[in-house]
């Protein structure tokens, strides 16, 4: 009994030292991507589920519907009463998108993407990328990053793609 009662008591103390010894001001905890592996990441996928919508564009009787940090969901809305869903266009880290012509404008984390649409979404491409135009984005309950998950703590070349909870 006397060993549970030391165990009951050394417990708390555990807790608190990894916690303090780690410094995360946040529930949320980034999920990371490699450079290289990011400036690869744009391509159709099957359809998704519809987990985290995010922002919405119309064109053409086509909706294109964010799923944040994920991608673009592509909904022919040809017959409003029965809108399909078609595709799912992969973006890690995108949040926001626009359309001009038949460009599909997109963040693909820290990078702005421009996507051909013309030759169909089964030929989507990436036309141009520009490196480094956006900030990482941070928790969604903070208005930063924690030094906890700076350049400097962790693995050389990545890029913080989204943010999970573990609470969750």
């Amino acid at each position: 009994m006397r060993k549970i009662y030391y165990l009951l008591i050394f417990i708390p103390f555990l807790l608190t030292s990894s916690v303090s010894d780690f410094n995360n001001p946040s529930d949320f905890y980034p999920i990371l991507m490699e450079r290289s592996v990011l400036e690869k990441s744009v391509f159709i996928k099957d359809v998704q589920e519809i987990i985290r919508p995010g922002k919405i564009y119309y064109k053409d009787n086509m909706i294109y519907l964010n799923e944040l940090y994920k991608g673009i969901h592509v909904i022919n809305n040809t017959n409003p009463a029965a809108p399909e869903t078609i595709a799912f266009i992969n973006i890690p880290g995108c949040i926001d998108i626009a359309i001009k012509n038949n460009s599909l404008l997109a963040d693909n984390a820290i990078d702005l993407v421009s996507i051909d649409l013309s030759n169909g979404l089964q030929n989507i491409s990436v036309t141009s990328r520009t490196r480094n135009v956006f900030p990482e984005s941070t928790p969604p309950d903070l208005d930063y990053i924690p030094s906890a998950f700076s350049h400097s703590n962790r693995p050389e070349n990545t890029i913080i793609i989204g943010w999970e909870s573990l609470l969750f």
